[in-house]
């Protein structure tokens, strides 16, 4: 039979993937695969599906089979979804901690805060700020209540460093790394590497036969691209690590979509409150405009 042929060697390019689902959908249960195993008359006398079954399970671990085919099928798009996360990531956290235009940007929020602080008693200088204070600079008002911190800072870099204004282009892959989700890549990961253990464990109980490939060929398939999602996923959180270090956050606390949402959030409120400021100077008069003063 084809499909006996095809689970002895691991041929994956004979059958589809929704086509190995439906028949590991489909599998005996073990009350049928005693009652087929018991089953001692002519064959021919089965039905045609149950004739199908009887030969399924002359081929040994038959499920296990079925799912170490259908892992093997589906396991380039997998790693390549793990893949793409982890080394957006890992991108994400090189371009926060290299982008100057960023790092200055940070540098004036620090100082504005200080300086329209200033003149409060009890308020004293500060050296530095938790990053998801940037999420609030829309909605923090200066003392006047007249306008807000983001305004504020995209009408000071517009007047006085234009050339930060596209600080943004650095940081290409950090609205990508937004929508990561840690716990579930982690998991994802996990579960690969516990399908690979338990077919790893049924084919060192399966009896070695010259028409069997089905370990050869599943465990050269799946050994090389487990170890190259561990590297990068070791690589991807290392990175992930140092830039948490750099801007003072918590790596226990922390995870990779919260904290490179704060700065694609910061990203898309500065691109707006720059368009409100700009809007706002067009409709004025040169004459009526005034520099922000420090």
């Amino acid at each position: 039979m084809e499909l006996r042929q095809i689970l002895m060697t691991m041929e994956t390019d004979r059958l589809e993937p929704s086509h190995i689902k439906q028949l590991l959908l489909y599998a005996p249960d073990g009350e049928e695969v005693q009652r087929f195993q018991s089953y001692k008359e002519n064959p021919g006398k089965l039905s045609e599906p149950d004739q199908f079954v009887l030969q399924m399970l002359s081929v040994p671990e038959y499920k296990i089979r079925l799912r170490s085919l259908h892992f093997k099928t589906t396991l380039q798009e997998k790693t390549e979804e793990i893949k793409a996360s982890y080394e957006c990531i890992c991108k994400a956290s090189l371009e926060l901690k290299s982008s100057k235009k960023l790092a200055k940007i940070l540098e004036f929020v620090l100082a504005m805060g200080n300086y329209l602080n200033n003149g409060q008693p009890k308020t004293g200088k500060t050296t530095g700020f938790k990053i998801n204070f940037l999420t609030e600079l829309n909605t923090t008002k200066t003392v006047d209540g007249k306008s807000t911190f983001l305004h504020i800072l995209a009408k000071s870099l517009s007047q006085h460093f234009p050339e930060l204004l596209g600080f943004a282009k650095d940081l290409p892959t950090v609205p990508l790394a937004a929508k990561v989700n840690q716990r579930t890549l982690t998991a994802d990961l996990k579960d690969l590497h516990t399908t690979v253990s338990d077919i790893q464990v049924a084919c060192h109980n399966m009896p070695a036969t010259a028409e069997d490939r089905f370990a050869i060929s599943f465990l050269e398939s799946a050994q090389p691209a487990m170890r190259s999602l561990d590297d990068l996923q070791h690589k991807a959180m290392e990175e992930f690590g140092k830039v948490l270090s750099f801007f003072g956050e918590d790596s226990k606390m922390t995870t990779s979509e919260s904290f490179f949402g704060i700065f694609a959030e910061f990203m898309s409120k500065f691109e707006r409150a720059l368009t409100d400021v700009q809007v706002g100077e067009s409709q004025r008069s040169p004459r009526m405009t005034s520099p922000l003063a420090w």
